[in-house]
């Protein structure tokens, strides 16, 4: 054979430096996967989803499908001379009969918590301070909603900003990633980073959904706060969970994907130099 036709040698530290270059980029890669699914989650209509059911479902002894509490709040609205009743009072909601007449009653909770949520999508707890009328309540609001302040514009925002950073991080590094890997490597190795970053979160989210069973029988008054925040876990996450869950499977599919390529692409390139040097 010909030596012109020898392919050339790589450098021996191309193969240190691809390595390097592979470790930060899976490392960056996996906050930036876990940041791109938490801005999903955040997203409007998810977490307005997920405050209003965390609320009702709090603000519910009997649970969602209880149907007496509901059955008395409609005989409220028919008496009301307004055609609308103030639910919670302090708040500045009205809910009138048509807004929930054709709803079941876990609809027609879900739909008076709305009312909160999406103010406090927002504007944040300014939003729910916004909506009182009552000097009292609007000072215990000021002090913050606690986890719930994950579920706002403003936390959705500025995961945005964090995420275009590590958007930039992950494609600095993807180049050189690219350019110290060879022939077909350069579809494998992105390939590879793509898999070792999204492995470890689709296992833990397949656990998490695994374990996690919706409860529809409220916890009791004896198995204390651990009980609800449970209750409350078991009936809000596994929404948000598929959510996550199938993110990390297409960042996964998509790394498999391009390994399968690079090595299908590598045995045809074989194949072929084999026949040609025949």
């Amino acid at each position: 054979m010909n030596s012109e036709h020898l392919p050339k040698p790589r450098p021996y530290w191309h193969v240190d430096a691809k390595w390097i270059t592979g470790l930060l980029l899976t490392a960056v890669l996996s906050l930036t996967l876990l940041v791109y699914n938490l801005v999903q989650v955040t997203a409007e209509k998810p977490a307005i989803d997920t405050v209003s059911a965390a609320l009702a479902l709090a603000f519910s002894p009997q649970g969602l499908d209880d149907e007496a509490g509901i059955a008395e709040f409609r005989q409220r609205l028919r008496a009301s001379p307004e055609g609308g009743i103030q639910p919670i009072p302090g708040l500045r909601i009205i809910i009138r009969e048509q807004d929930i007449a054709n709803l079941t009653p876990r609809e027609a909770r879900l739909y008076l918590f709305r009312q909160l949520a999406e103010p406090l999508y927002q504007q944040g707890p300014q939003g729910l301070v916004a909506l009182a009328d009552d000097p009292e309540m609007q000072e215990s609001m000021v002090g913050g909603i606690g986890p719930l302040n994950l579920f706002t514009l403003a936390t959705h925002q500025q995961l945005q900003r964090v995420l275009v950073v590590l958007g930039i991080m992950c494609g600095v590094l993807l180049f050189p990633l690219i350019l110290f890997s060879y022939r077909f490597g350069r579809l494998g190795s992105p390939g590879c980073v793509l898999v070792v970053a999204s492995l470890p979160g689709v296992l833990l989210f397949t656990l998490i959904g695994s374990m996690l069973r919706p409860a529809t029988t409220p916890p009791s008054e004896e198995s204390g706060l651990g009980g609800m925040i449970g209750y409350l876990a078991a009936n809000v996450l596994p929404p948000l969970g598929q959510i996550v869950s199938r993110n990390y499977v297409i960042a996964l599919m998509l790394g498999l994907g391009l390994m399968i390529l690079s090595v299908l692409g590598s045995l045809i390139w074989r194949l072929a130099h084999r026949r040609k040097s025949a």
